[in-house]
């Protein structure tokens, strides 16, 4: 007896409620095994490998490339040979990455079955495609009987409606209402995966969050001087950023305030003991939020370590999603992009973000005297219904101190 099960979407966890089909590792027609790969998922956080729990053959692909499923609504349904029809669901993710060469943890898999080639021709009435992709093509003006699908099945995908503006402006492009028509010849993209992610939170956070900004320039001439001897003197690699962030968890103890979320649902404000510190980390797949963990317990050499090993798995895809996730504050570098600084946005639920500009050589006034020092420029951004003026000029204030005087800091090199 033959029957058809569907797994649905898992519970991809820390209260996620849908994931974007990055892309199907299996078409329909396959036969796949219990723990094989058949959907890379992007979450907010990372690309989730999802294994099926089911032996068989595949019937359906509930849904194309982009295509955002919720939690506990069916993902494929397999055709299984002597069981009742049923679903499945549940935390069954055994990988995570963010590219082909990126390697991934696998328990049992078969190998990856490549989709079939798509349809060469199909009427605009047969067209296969999801509601989402019929949707946002009727949006760009995108006749679907135009569009090739790279999907299984020929079906039509975000990604080739994506090509499809690219290549050349619908004749006919009507904007939405809501939207200014656009110049002629120009193209759409609609934002996918982490770019989609962080346009969501970030329009959240700037939406929701009554924010000020507190900045000023910090001479830390003395904090190079040291990072030059230390590093001669023990080998390991640290950054003037490495320096900062540590500088930054000391700052947050006298300023615990900063060190909190606001919570939206209960207006209250959660402060907490440990700091897990956030580093937003450039990567090309878009901006995530790598975190070091405890970041209050740990001198500078392993903070240092910590950083360079976070950035490092961020970029090349590498990254375990449980390090992407549960900062308590966070610090953004735009010294490392070439500019001297900016405002960024929170990263909600937090209550700040500290900028770093890059640290660059000028004149600055030491007494009576213009010397050449080595100046950074910190800019604060805070929710105004957790702090105030006081609490967040105080704290960079103390950072600045503490940048200023690095030589003589307690806590920089160990915890005593």
């Amino acid at each position: 007896m033959t029957t058809v099960r569907d797994f649905l979407m898992p519970d991809l966890g820390e209260g996620l409620t849908e994931g974007e089909i990055s892309r199907w590792l299996v078409a329909e027609g396959d036969v796949v095994v219990v723990d094989q790969p058949i959907a890379e998922i992007t979450t907010e956080k990372a690309i989730v490998e999802v294994p099926t729990p089911f032996a068989g053959r595949v019937a359906t692909l509930h849904g194309g490339a982009g295509d955002m499923v919720a939690v506990g609504k069916p993902l494929i349904s397999i055709k299984v040979a002597g069981a009742p029809s049923e679903s499945a669901s549940g935390n069954v993710l055994v990988g995570y990455g963010t590219s082909e060469s990126a390697p991934r943890r696998r328990t049992g898999v078969a190998p990856r079955v490549d989709a079939p080639a798509p349809a060469e021709t199909t009427s605009s009435l047969t067209r296969p495609a999801s509601p989402l992709v019929r949707r946002l093509a009727a949006e760009m003006g995108i006749d679907l009987a135009t569009v090739v699908g790279s999907g299984p099945g020929g079906i039509v995908t975000q990604a080739d409606l994506k090509n499809s503006g690219s290549q050349a402006a619908a004749p006919n492009d009507a904007a939405p209402a809501d939207m200014p028509t656009t110049v002629p010849g120009g193209t759409r993209q609609a934002l996918v995966g982490v770019d989609r992610v962080a346009a969501e939170r970030l329009t959240r956070s700037h939406h929701d969050a009554p924010t000020a900004t507190a900045w000023l320039t910090a001479d830390a001439t003395r904090m190079m001087e040291l990072r030059s001897v230390f590093a001669e003197s023990s080998g390991i690699r640290v950054t003037p950023f490495a320096f900062i962030l540590r500088l930054c968890a000391i700052a947050l103890a006298r300023y615990p305030r900063l060190n909190a979320h606001f919570d939206t649902a209960t207006n209250e404000v959660v402060t907490f003991a440990p700091v897990h510190l956030g580093v937003a980390v450039q990567t090309e797949r878009g901006l995530v939020v790598a975190v070091i963990r405890d970041a209050q317990n740990k001198p500078l050499p392993p903070l240092a370590a910590d950083l360079n090993r976070l950035a490092e798995a961020a970029r090349d895809g590498t990254i375990d999603a449980s390090e992407l996730r549960g900062s308590t504050f966070t610090v953004s570098n735009f010294g490392a992009f070439g500019v001297d600084g900016g405002t960024a946005l929170i990263n909600p639920p937090e209550a700040a973000i500290l900028g770093v500009g890059q640290i660059a050589t000028r004149p600055w006034v030491v007494g009576d005297t213009v010397v050449p020092r080595s100046l950074v420029e910190l800019s604060l951004v805070f929710d105004h219904r957790v702090v105030d003026g006081g609490v967040a000029g105080g704290f960079i204030r103390h950072l600045a101190d503490l940048i200023e005087t690095a030589d003589r800091a307690q806590g920089l090199l160990s915890n005593e």
